[in-house]
């Protein structure tokens, strides 16, 4: 196991950053926390703002939503976006929300119409992941109510042509899981949450076959490129790389930021990179653990990091901010800047990595998603 503690990186040059302003306003913060809720162990909050709705015991479940826009820079007000995710085949675009059953929803791109609704998880999906031959959909969530006791109904797969249940994992991560993760060949799902364990599941069957003891909350979990490591991002401030199926440890990376942590290995599984501290976006040699650059310009904490091919990198905050880190002459520099006016929680880039979709807010506080070019 190699245990690799952060320090001082090279400085980075920070690109111009180009706005396109999308709109509206929230924000949050928490110790911890599932995404925008706050509490890993612990409380904080997040701001307020809703689409036109109605209310049922508290959640904003917003109407409309059955046609939505694809061009580019046309928000939809689809309610609290907390993850999103494509088909493989990029003709498809899921979306799990923080509202009142059901919340996750398919569009088909093509037209931008409503295919499914799915009930999805409790009160909110924070997670969700289309299987990569787009046939499963897998989401991770919390069945509200309040309760921190565990609950076995917060991770579901579904048929996707059909919307049809095909099992509840028996998930062990307290009254919340806050990711779920496919392997590159589709096998297996990986699932953590408000505590410990890490979870691996056969996906043809939903049997465990591995748990990875962890001593908090785990906001994002990703296999690398060979389906043959899992990298965690924790709030105990480390990124850990485990061996699969062994559940193996194979390396720490410590210094990631420690809330909102996310990790995540390039697509030929070189590099890593992750959040990190002061809101920073860190890239790590992934062999040796070593710090090739770090990148500064987030002022919030940051909700994820994921690549868009080998040399771009995109991140996204609880300001409403979307950062594209291109590498140029060896080193990564802030290309282009997107802005909505508030707290941007779910992002996803398209298979074919011209285009990405980000949650967030309007000018008039109504919250959903909007697209842009890459």
């Amino acid at each position: 196991m190699v245990a690799v503690a952060l320090g001082a990186g090279p400085a980075c040059e920070r690109g111009d950053l180009q706005p396109d302003n999308v709109g509206g306003g929230r924000g949050g913060t928490g110790a911890g926390s599932a995404p925008g809720m706050g509490g890993t162990a612990g409380t904080g909050s997040g701001g307020a703002g809703a689409a036109p709705a109605t209310v049922d015991g508290g959640i904003a479940t917003p109407s409309g939503c059955s046609v939505i826009a694809t061009g580019v820079r046309q928000f939809n007000p689809c309610g609290r976006t907390t993850s999103l995710a494509y088909s493989p085949d990029g003709r498809f675009l899921v979306a799990g929300l923080q509202q009142q059953q059901p919340n996750v929803r398919v569009w088909r791109l093509s037209d931008g119409a409503l295919v499914r609704d799915i009930d999805g998880i409790g009160t909110v999906t924070y997670d969700v992941e289309v299987s990569p031959d787009g046939r499963t959909i897998a989401a991770a969530g919390s069945p509200g109510g309040g309760s921190e006791a565990f609950t076995p109904d917060i991770v579901k797969l579904w048929d996707f042509d059909t919307g049809a249940l095909l099992r509840t994992l028996p998930a062990t991560s307290g009254f919340y899981a806050d990711t779920v993760g496919f392997s590159p060949d589709g096998t297996l799902l990986a699932t953590a949450g408000y505590v410990g364990p890490i979870e691996v599941w056969r996906v043809s069957d939903g049997a465990l076959v591995t748990r990875i003891p962890y001593p908090t909350s785990v906001h994002n979990v990703h296999f690398g490129p060979t389906g043959t490591q899992l990298i965690v991002g924790g709030v105990d401030g480390r990124a850990t790389i485990w061996a699969v199926p062994s559940g193996t440890q194979l390396m720490i990376l410590s210094g990631i930021a420690d809330e909102m942590a996310d990790a995540a290995f390039s697509p030929d599984g070189a590099e890593i990179a992750s959040t990190g501290p002061g809101n920073s976006i860190v890239l790590w040699d992934a062999k040796t653990g070593s710090i090739i650059q770090m990148l500064a310009g987030h002022e919030l904490y940051v909700s994820h990091v994921l690549w868009a091919g080998p040399d771009r990198i995109l991140s996204n905050d609880w300001g409403g901010t979307i950062r594209l880190w291109t590498r140029t002459d060896g080193a990564f520099h802030e290309s282009a800047g997107f802005l909505t006016d508030g707290q941007s929680l779910g992002i996803a880039v398209a298979p074919d990595q011209q285009t990405f979709v980000a949650g967030g807010v309007n000018q008039s506080g109504v919250e959903g998603f909007v697209f842009w070019s890459l």
